[in-house]
């Protein structure tokens, strides 16, 4: 099989007739919002994971910052949260009111370091918000055990971890609610949307109030009862009929993810110029991009645009964007990490001898 060198693209959504056909299903019912469809969708991400409550938002960020409203957890409040995530993680805590409280990540995992969460935990602190940082669980035996004894909330963000495991157990099934995301990046997609999942029913309650206005169950619009406080962060059963159609893909996806990976170990196995963070992955952990790491990632920047390889580059550390600037001191691990990730390409239908051919760019070292 001969490789398209014209252009490797790092990531793209993948839909198909299942998803037009279930929109169309949406469209001639003439119910758009919040509905039907959009039960189902929870119902069925709930069946997956095994939890017993899952509610639709607008995105991972809304989960975020919901659940930590429905905790009760705003103003005057600190929440911690690693130093390496998307800064969504941390825009979430100050949606809700909260300030941040950033903490330094070990390095092979990407995970918040445990004992510096230990170490930070203050009179104000109320919360922690883990980050499965690309499918990979948090040392959540640690995390839970730090929570009850502190008398804290742990919440996880598993924006990208959908269909991940860690130690057997789903991504988003520990603590008090994980929260998931819907974006075009993930391995499944509704545009823009999130999830939160949990077993505990007044926490659902809490939430359902918070994300329709105040009201537990469907209203009118008209004269219904708003008994608490709540605003308006549904999903609608046209990004909910996609959701489904997904979802139905994602055994597959998953199953194709751990394929890539371990196509890209096979092929980079003598590579010194990098380093595979995939090596780190418990079992059933699914990645949801290939990662690597590399000391010269300027270079290897190079060779990836010259070659015409679309690549990420791992996100800045929080604690460098200006609205939670602090000292680099705090922060060694995710400076490190930073500096030297990158996402390769990643797409559904990546095959093994693209990943040879972008392996084959990476070993050289060359420009082409």
């Amino acid at each position: 099989m001969s490789v398209n060198k014209t252009s490797i693209g790092w990531f793209s959504p993948l839909t198909g007739k299942r998803e037009k056909d279930l929109v169309q299903e949406v469209l001639d019912s003439n119910y758009l919002n919040d509905g039907d469809v959009t039960r189902t969708f929870e119902a069925k991400v709930a069946e997956l994971i095994g939890v017993r409550h899952c509610l639709a938002v607008t995105s991972g960020t809304a989960a975020i910052a919901l659940t930590l409203m429905a905790k009760e957890i705003g103003q005057g409040d600190e929440v911690i949260v690693p130093d390496f995530t998307f800064i969504a993680t941390a825009n979430a805590v100050r949606l809700a009111g909260a300030q941040v409280k950033l903490v330094d990540i070990e390095p092979k995992r990407f995970s918040i370091d445990i004992e510096k969460v230990k170490s930070c935990i203050g009179p104000r602190t109320r919360a922690i918000v883990a980050v499965d940082v690309n499918g990979r669980g948090a040392d959540y035996n640690s995390l839970e055990t730090i929570a009850g004894e502190r008398g804290l909330s742990l919440i996880c963000d598993s924006t990208e971890g959908l269909g991940s495991k860690w130690q057997g157990r789903y991504l988003g099934t520990y603590g008090d609610a994980g929260c998931f995301s819907f974006s075009a990046n993930k391995t499944i997609t509704t545009g823009q949307g999130g999830m939160i999942a949990t077993d505990n029913t007044q926490l659902h309650h809490r939430l359902l109030e918070l994300k329709d206005q105040g009201r537990r169950r469907q209203g009118t619009g008209g004269n219904d009862l708003h008994p608490a406080l709540g605003f308006n962060f549904k999903l609608t059963n046209l990004q909910a009929a996609v959701g489904i159609a997904q979802l139905e893909r994602l055994p597959q996806r998953l199953v194709r993810a751990k394929q890539r990976d371990e196509w890209y170990r096979q092929a980079l196995q003598d590579c010194p110029a990098v380093e595979l963070p995939c090596l780190q992955n418990e079992e059933g952990e699914v990645t949801q991009w290939t990662d690597i790491l590399a000391a010269d990632r300027a270079n290897l920047e190079s060779v990836l645009k010259s070659a015409n390889i679309g690549y990420r580059a791992f996100w800045y550390p929080l604690h460098t964007q200006k609205p939670y600037s602090a000292d680099d001191l705090a922060f060694k691990n995710s400076l490190i990490v930073s500096e030297q990730g990158l996402w390769l390409p990643s797409g559904f239908e990546l095959a093994k001898e693209q990943v040879e051919y972008i392996a084959g760019a990476i070993k050289s070292g060359k420009n082409v």
